[in-house]
């Protein structure tokens, strides 16, 4: 995974006080949304 992201994690983490995986999990629902967004047309 890219470095980059993986610190945007892990300070965002530190920030809100939540575990790391809570950002993970929430990142990958933004992703899918998007994802499902873009692409309900086709």
């Amino acid at each position: 995974m890219n470095r980059e992201l993986l610190l945007l994690v892990d300070a965002l983490a530190r920030e809100k006080n939540v575990p790391k995986e809570i950002v993970f999990q929430a990142l990958e629902a933004a992703l899918a949304s998007a994802t499902k967004k873009k692409y309900a047309d086709n």
